[in-house]
């Protein structure tokens, strides 16, 4: 049931191989990691090429197959609902790739995904010197050109998140300055959250608890999501 261009969908796709993972770990049958690393050498070779498939993204290289980032799989190239690259299907994928490395102990997973981290952050990220930086929602392909030039609401949350659990299986630092820009973000965002969104609010939900009780903002954020999912909740009933 693959989707996306070249039946590759890289939304789905990271999903997928966190689900081959829980299968693992529920199993302990190897197939099941063999599925995983499977599927996340094709995502690399299809979604890290061109749509030709005749070159890597630009920046990549054999050695490191996501330092050009990942396309997410879109059917059309351009347009309003084109290819491009969006930066909450490639923090989803970097998750995929810190579990695998969990799942499978080897470290090579883990480090792809903090060289697909180093690599965009400076094309969705911009005045990153500032008190307040900014974000965009969509890239070109070749990560160039913003597509969409709002901030997505969950972003500077899931880059916070998830590179921290990248430099923590790393027991590096090598994320630090990446992991301050988020928080700057993420500082002034999460006072003001509010979504009728389900699947927005069920992604807070998940991304939030690797900090709730930790971390001021992730408790409260979690207070907040649950409110508006009642809210939401109540007026589909109504």
């Amino acid at each position: 049931m693959s989707e996306g261009h070249r039946g590759r969908y890289l939304w789905t796709d990271g999903f997928a191989v966190v689900n081959f993972i829980t299968l693992f770990k529920e199993t302990s049958e190897e197939r099941y990691l063999q599925l995983a690393r499977r599927l996340i050498h094709t995502v690399h070779d299809i979604l890290g090429r061109t749509r030709d498939g005749q070159a890597r993204l630009p920046g990549a290289t054999d050695e490191f197959p996501l330092k050009g980032g990942l396309r997410i799989g879109k059917h059309h190239a351009t347009g309003p609902d084109g290819d491009g690259q969006y930066h909450h299907y490639l923090t989803i994928w970097m998750f995929a790739l810190n579990r695998m490395s969990l799942a499978s102990k080897d470290m090579w997973y883990n480090s792809q995904a903090i060289s697909l981290a180093k690599a965009i952050h400076p094309h969705f990220m911009i005045n990153r010197d500032s008190s307040r930086p900014r974000m965009f929602w969509k890239l070109s392909m070749d990560l160039q050109t913003p597509l969409v030039t709002s901030e997505g609401n969950l972003d500077p949350i899931d880059g916070y998140v998830i590179l921290n659990l990248l430099q923590e299986t790393s027991g590096g630092t090598e994320l630090t300055r990446e992991i301050n820009d988020y928080k700057k973000i993420l500082d002034t965002k999460w006072k003001h959250y509010r979504s009728n969104d389900p699947l927005d609010l069920g992604m807070t939900l998940w991304t939030a608890h690797w900090f709730t009780g930790k971390e001021e903002w992730a408790t409260a954020l979690t207070e907040s999501a649950f409110e508006c999912l009642c809210i939401t909740h109540n007026s589909s009933l109504n």
